[in-house]
Formats: structure tokens, C-alpha cells, sequence
């Protein structure tokens, strides 16, 4: 976690200078809504932000997959001119080109610890 954290906080100091965000937004609200709802308008939206992230990549453009908005929603909601009441933010990511091209996979928590087959 001390990596993420320290990432979070580099981010936060630098935002200022990413030339692009995107912000993939969901219409509707989920708030008090059967969880049955709430997975059906996630997962709507959550596979066409993430599919963003690796086409900017093989285009040479790094993301990071935020959701530092969230607490701010609705100031968010505000500032960009999004109707709050009827659209809900999903996430925030920066896009930017990269600075260097050592990327390496992110250290994992084992497979088995993970997954479960057939029972809990």
C-alpha cells in the first residue's frame, strides 16, 4: 500500500499538469437501489473506461484509473457542468504521455489467496 499511497500523493502534486482527463459517467443514480440495479449500471460503464485505458496505452498514452472524484462528486458535478441528479461519475483518469517505458507488471496477490472454485 505504501507504493499506491505514494503514487496517490505524486498524482495529487502533479495534477495540475496532466493535459487530459477523462471522466466516464453513467446516467442514473444507484443510491438506495437493489444491488441487482447497482451491478447492471456498473457494469455498463466500467468495461468501456477500462477498454480506454489499454487502447491509450497502444497509442503511447499512460492512465491511471482514479476514483479521487468520488468524495467530490458533486463539486465535480458542478465545475463541469454535469447534471448531478441524473448522471453519476465513475471515475477519474488522467492521460498523459508517459515518461519513460519501464512498465512492468504490478506485484500481485497470489492467484489462490483469490480465487475460489466450486466453494468459498
Amino acid at each position: 500500500m505504501e507504493r499506491v499511497y505514494t503514487g496517490v500523493e505524486h498524482l495529487y502534486r502533479h495534477l495540475h499538469e496532466v493535459p487530459a482527463y477523462v471522466i466516464p459517467c453513467v446516467e442514473g443514480r444507484t443510491e438506495g437501489l437493489s444491488v441487482t440495479h447497482q451491478a447492471g449500471t456498473w457494469g455498463s460503464i466500467l468495461p468501456a473506461a477500462w477498454s480506454f485505458m489499454p487502447a491509450a496505452r497502444e497509442r503511447g498514452l499512460g492512465t491511471v484509473w482514479t476514483t479521487g472524484n468520488l468524495p467530490l462528486e458533486r463539486e465535480f458535478a458542478d465545475v463541469l457542468g454535469i447534471p448531478y441528479a441524473e448522471v453519476m461519475q465513475a471515475a477519474f483518469i488522467p492521460v498523459a504521455y508517459t515518461v519513460g517505458t519501464d512498465f512492468r507488471p504490478a506485484r500481485r496477490i497470489p492467484r489462490d489467496q483469490v480465487l475460489h472454485w466450486d466453494q468459498w
